[in-house]
């Protein structure tokens, strides 16, 4: 067997390799979790049974879910030739995904284990080394976390460290939306990337044919999580002016807008401007169509808050509340840089010849030919093609 194919061969047993560590390493790391996911929930500040479901297990998922699905996401993609420009037939694109360097993970106050986890996770798995500046009161979940990780690409700093000017290649940020000016303009000089998720002023839409039991739950419940510190707590419900008495009764203190439409709501609610997170309350199909013209970077329809937790949510805000996305396979992606290879296979590159006289009418026909707007243009186009092609040719 030759050297170079040898050399093929190892080159590609190398990904082959470290996806088998990457996927042993985190089933590892979920298992612990699971060992200790007493000792973890203490740790979050939370009532233990709340942190268990709220911090303790999406992040065992989130875990699974990198552990199986991260090779698929994270691989090179080689463009398909279909789609392809003629006049570039025989050049061939891979994109790749490559990791930025070293990641800050900036976490919240009210959020010591599962954002700021999730966050590291996924910056480790794309290959990052990772520093954790935990929010206030969060030292001691990081700590924990990072014993179990046990790898040397994670550093826990002190979580009085008041910069975001540490020199990362990407830093993600979660936390106000105050704050969040205060780290972009630490970073703007060195021109350092950042996800930001900001503050969230988040939107209930009860509809006419809401169950109005289970929005009051759900209002009480959002309220409540999270010792009522959590991003997407609900602060501004729209509900239908038909059904808005009894509601504005059952919910108590809790200020309700009267609305007679869909669109009025949204028109009052576009006002704000944080679009973190939202609910939509009713019958199907009226939700789902009205969900997909909120403006938010998530929306639970019939639910609230609960099912963002899934590990493949992207999540990410709008507005104030922030760019960019964490979690799932967005959030993923987000850890990695784009580089784009372009192999020219062949020969010809009649690009580099010095342009002659009857080159624009050569580029102009071409042009013609592959995007005139009737088959005729496009017919005519090929024909000044051809015999552009052979003058050139001649000449």
């Amino acid at each position: 067997m030759s050297t170079a194919v040898v050399g093929r061969l190892y080159e590609s047993a190398l990904p082959l390799a470290a996806s088998q560590k990457r996927s042993t390493d985190l089933r590892r790391v979920r298992n612990l979790i699971a060992e200790r996911a007493e000792e973890l929930a203490r740790l979050t500040g939370l009532p233990v049974a709340e942190a268990l479901v709220s911090q303790v297990l999406p992040l065992a998922d989130a875990c699974r879910f990198l552990e199986t699905q991260a090779d698929r996401i994270l691989a090179p993609q080689r463009l398909p030739a279909s789609g392809r420009p003629f006049w570039m037939r025989d050049v061939e694109i891979e994109v790749r995904r490559e990791p930025f360097g070293t990641v800050l993970v900036i976490a919240p106050s009210n959020n010591h284990l599962f954002l700021p986890a999730v966050h590291t996770l996924q910056a480790l798995v794309a290959g990052n080394s990772v520093m954790w500046k935990p929010g206030r009161g969060g030292q001691p979940a990081a700590e924990a976390f990072a014993k179990i990780l046990d790898t040397d690409r994670l550093q826990v700093l002190d979580e009085n460290i008041e910069t975001a000017d540490l020199g990362a290649d990407l830093v993600v940020f979660t936390g106000s939306a105050e704050t969040g000016e205060k780290v972009l303009s630490q970073l703007a000089d060195s021109v350092t990337p950042a996800v930001m998720e900001l503050s969230g002023h988040d939107a209930v839409f009860v509809r006419e044919d809401a169950d109005l039991d289970l929005v009051v739950r759900a209002i009480e419940f959002g309220t409540k999580l999270g010792k009522g510190e959590v991003c997407m707590r609900p602060r501004r419900v729209f509900v239908h002016k038909s059904v808005a008495g009894e509601l504005q009764q059952r919910l108590g203190g809790i200020e309700v807008n009267s609305v007679g439409s869909d669109d009025e709501a949204l028109e009052l609610a576009a006002k704000n401007p944080f679009a973190l997170g939202a609910s939509v309350f009713g019958r199907e199909p009226g939700t789902t169509v009205l969900a997909r013209r909120v403006r938010a970077g998530a929306v639970t329809v019939n639910d609230l808050i609960v099912p963002t937790a899934d590990p493949r949510f992207p999540f990410g805000g709008r507005g104030r509340s922030g760019f960019g996305v964490t979690r799932g396979a967005e959030g993923l992606l987000a850890m990695t840089q784009i580089k784009a290879i372009a192999v020219r296979r062949g020969r010809a590159r009649p690009h580099l010849n010095v342009a002659g006289a009857n080159d624009a009418e050569l580029f102009a026909s071409y042009i013609r030919a592959a995007h005139g707007g009737t088959l005729g243009e496009r017919w005519r186009g090929l024909v000044n093609f051809i015999q552009a092609a052979m003058r050139r040719r001649k000449s």
